[in-house]
């Protein structure tokens, strides 16, 4: 008896030699086995060429590209998910400010929360997470009665009361 991974082995085989049989091309570009479409290359690779007027591997979906800027640190930056060659974080200091902007980057986690007795590291305006977020909910909170003790509702109902 034949195990299921063999048979299965064998069936892909035999696909392999009827598709050949029955005259379906490959794409010609190294490592592709996708179906033929135009001038010897697949519909991803035929559009490359027409695009580019050559074969872009570099360019392709799932290529691992490293973003080539400096932390503050000195240290290379080890994103890899590039937009025109940088990481998102340094593109985004290119088009904003022209440049790379180091000296204003901000560093996680090497100042801790502004709260006495709170060692945890800091997240944004000086506090930790637990403790922004907080600061972030009384404000909210205060802006809401605020609107309360404003809005057009209240001042019809002092209007009604006086």
């Amino acid at each position: 008896m034949v195990p299921t991974q063999d048979r299965d082995a064998e069936e892909r085989q035999g696909d392999d030699v009827m598709g050949s049989l029955r005259g379906e091309r490959r794409c010609a570009a190294g490592g592709c086995a996708a179906r033929h479409y135009a001038q010897e290359y697949c519909k991803k690779h035929y559009a490359q060429v027409l695009r580019h007027g050559r074969l872009t591997p570099e360019r392709e979906r799932g290529a691992v590209r490293h973003c080539p800027a400096k932390e503050s640190d000195g240290s290379l930056c080890n994103r890899t998910d590039t937009v025109h060659g940088y990481c998102r974080k340094h593109h985004r200091q290119l088009s904003v400010h022209g440049r790379l902007t180091p000296e204003r980057e901000h560093v996680m986690g090497h100042e801790g929360c502004s709260v006495p007795r709170c060692r945890e590291p800091h997240r944004a305006k000086g506090y930790c997470t637990k403790h922004y977020n907080r600061q972030r909910w009384l404000a909210l909170k205060g802006k809401a009665r605020t609107a309360a003790r404003t809005g057009p509702k209240a001042r019809r109902r002092r209007a009604r009361v006086a």
